[in-house]
């Protein structure tokens, strides 16, 4: 058995795959399909997760925007606790304020219509996007309306797809579906079959994905002249937890974060800067020993989005 320290090792782990795998095709794989598309057929993996995907009650998040003064502009947080000694404890004693009351009153409307897309809308002008009000504002919904997502490329730019990752509630549970492009030639059944999850109503989560994952997919769908759309909403986690753990943690990649607020560490693990040279060799070598390692680091990052979600709600 190979120890610890040569599965770590990413070249000594292709090697290995490439042996275990030599006569194993990807029918074979447990929970593995072909999907037919109109744009062709791509590979399909789908599993089950004994995870919940975990939403904070509007009660508690009408509690938290009515505490905050600092909702209003001009009232920082000096002057919050002048006003708050004066008796103005929440956002509904300001509404009766000579210079802060129409504000407040809009903002307590929007609470008692639980209009969170629009108080998000106001959080974004006052604060920032990656205020934890606005991450509890995003997450009032339905969680059959996540769609936590991460994809896999060949590079940064001008290059296809190998894989898009998501994870949803399906009854009462998460189901993972990944889509894989056996050949480059599968990209648009991938891209069709991605967006064909997604309705006027989802979220969409992820991780750096607002920079890189939803600008790649864009240009992909626009190199292949397919007129679809990703949603609007879209959560990015990576700037919550800077605003949490920057100050505590080496780095914010999720890795990290796995390693220091989940206490795992992943075991034979290809880093992502050599995702394309693993897919390569399985292009190259018809082995698809090097996809394996490739299609478990998406599926965990996609389950721990949804675990740092859940925290930084909890420790909100």
């Amino acid at each position: 058995m190979a120890s610890r320290d040569e599965t770590q090792d990413p070249h000594k782990l292709k090697e290995k795959l490439l042996l275990k795998y030599q006569d194993i095709s990807l029918d074979e794989l447990d929970h593995g399909y072909e999907l037919e598309t109109s744009q062709g057929a791509c590979f399909c993996l789908e599993t089950k997760e004994n995870i919940k995907i975990k939403i904070p009650s509007p009660h508690r998040i009408e509690k938290i925007i009515i505490e905050d003064l600092k909702l209003l502009k001009g009232i920082g947080q000096s002057k919050e606790i002048k006003l708050k000694s004066e008796g103005y404890k929440t956002l509904k004693d300001l509404c009766e304020h000579p210079r802060h009351g129409s504000d407040a009153e809009v903002i307590c409307q929007l609470v008692e219509n639980q209009d969170f897309q629009k108080i998000s809308d106001w959080i974004n002008d006052v604060y920032f996007p990656s205020h934890p009000l606005n991450t509890f504002c995003m997450s009032a919904r339905d969680p059959e309306n996540f769609l936590f997502m991460d994809i896999e490329t060949l590079g940064l730019d001008g290059v296809p797809l190998i894989l898009i990752g998501v994870a949803r509630a399906f009854k009462g549970k998460v189901e993972t579906v990944q889509y894989l492009l056996r050949d480059l030639g599968e990209e648009k059944a991938v891209l069709e079959s991605f967006i064909s999850l997604v309705d006027e109503e989802t979220l969409m989560v992820s991780f750096n994905g607002r920079r890189f994952d939803a600008p790649f997919i864009k240009r992909r769908l626009k190199h292949h002249h397919m007129d679809l759309d990703l949603p609007e909403d879209h959560l990015d986690l990576l700037y919550p937890s800077r605003s949490k753990w920057k100050s505590d943690l080496p780095n914010c990649q999720l890795q990290t974060l796995e390693k220091y607020l989940f206490g795992i560490e992943r075991i034979d693990d290809v880093p992502g800067y050599l995702v394309p040279e693993f897919y390569k060799t399985y292009l190259k070598e018809g082995n698809i020993g090097p996809l394996i390692p490739i299609i478990e680091h998406n599926r965990e990052d996609v389950i721990t989005l949804i675990r740092l979600l859940s925290l930084i709600q909890k420790e909100s």
